[in-house]
């Protein structure tokens, strides 16, 4: 890895630099590096060593072309016609200006947009977004992501500029999963550069989105970064993703959630990993996820619990507050849904836009969409 940040693995014969690699599963890895790659960082790598909880989340498993999963989870995105924005709710949409991040999560729902093959925005697709964003006063905020929207500084620089000369653009949002990656990238410029796009006075508040699923994640070197965006003055959430062998336990989420509450970093959402096609094995069953969130509530103060949410095709659902599981079929991984979504509010944003398969209206016109739970357990021998 020498002169590079990130190491990429697409050959087993490399694979023996990050882990064992057993003769009998090289041909099984073979396969599953031809489809998703192996990307870590320096910073990764004796976090990887020290920690399984981290090793499983970047490296590979034989088990990544077994099961059920889709290549793309989200079939309901709003037609928008600007390539790197998308758009899936009324008041806000999401920017890619950088397809690229420093390390590769095998659960990312992102993992089929080609990471590393993707294109950046040019300036003049850049100036395309800011274009649409200003030319639709429902939109009010916009989530900068990616890819890692930290690594391209200029990028960043224009279109946090660009923003911030739209008068309806409240709350801007910046993903940044490199405090655990690459700590090094949130330098004292980067801290510069967001804090400046910040006017509480006017409204505007710039908020990171951090994405930490185990408290082994959060070396010296992430706490130092989170501490200096806090002393900027400015706000951190994290979203955590709930994965089985990772992550799937109250005890490692309490302790992961105070953590970082003691850092100032509100925990926001707790995902149900999705039914991303190569992970089938780290997903739990949605009725685990709801006793592990029942503990949560039972053993810590709202201040620390996260909301509970379900990602499905056509937008976030919080199970028992907005959504609730209205059938579950026969085969034991399905599930129906019912979503706090209305077709009308949709087709007025985009007048094309149709239900994706497997969705159908309610008698009160919410959309139900069908949904792939976790696996079942192993049958007992």
């Amino acid at each position: 890895m020498s002169g590079s940040r990130s190491k990429t693995i697409r050959e087993v014969g490399q694979l023996g630099e990050l882990m064992p690699v057993p003769e009998a599963q090289r041909a099984a890895l073979g396969q599953v590096l031809g489809r998703f790659e192996v990307r870590v960082t320096r910073h990764l790598e004796p976090l990887i060593a020290q920690s399984e909880a981290v090793a499983r989340q970047f490296l590979p498993d034989v088990r990544e072309v077994e099961g059920l999963g889709e290549a793309r989870c989200f079939s309901g995105l709003l037609a928008t016609g600007v390539p790197g924005v998308e758009r899936m709710y009324l008041d806000r949409c999401i920017v890619m200006p950088h397809p690229v991040c420093p390390a590769y999560c095998r659960y990312c729902f992102r993992k089929f947009y080609q990471h590393g093959a993707g294109s950046a925005m040019s300036e003049e697709q850049l100036d395309q977004a800011l274009a649409f964003i200003a030319g639709d006063p429902r939109l009010r905020e916009v989530l900068i992501t990616g890819g890692e929207p930290v690594m391209d500084k200029r990028r960043l620089s224009h279109l946090l500029s660009g923003l911030r000369r739209i008068p309806q653009i409240g709350p801007i949002r910046v993903a940044c999963r490199s405090l655990v990656l690459a700590p090094e990238l949130i330098d004292d410029q980067l801290i510069a550069l967001l804090s400046a796009h910040q006017d509480l006075r006017a409204g505007k508040p710039l908020e990171i989105a951090c994405h930490i699923n185990h408290p082994d994640e959060i070396s010296a070197p992430t706490v130092e970064r989170i501490v200096a965006l806090r002393h900027a003055g400015l706000s951190l959430y994290n979203q955590t993703v709930l994965l089985r062998g990772i992550n799937c336990d109250a005890s490692i989420l309490l302790a992961l959630f105070r953590r970082l509450r003691s850092y100032g970093v509100e925990s926001y959402y707790l995902f149900f990993a999705g039914p991303v096609a190569g992970m089938d094995h780290q997903r739990p069953r949605i009725d685990e996820a709801l006793a592990i969130k029942a503990e949560l509530r039972r053993q810590a103060t709202g201040r620390l619990n996260p909301r509970f949410i379900v990602t499905t095709r056509i937008g976030k659902v919080e199970l028992g507050v907005d959504g609730r599981i209205v059938e579950r079929e026969a085969d034991g991984r399905h599930l129906w849904i019912k979503t706090p979504y209305a077709l009308a509010e949709l087709q007025a944003v985009d007048p094309a836009f149709r239900l994706p398969d497997d969705c159908y209206l309610a008698d009160d016109g919410a959309i139900v969409v069908r949904y792939l739970d976790g696996p079942l357990p192993a049958a007992k021998p």
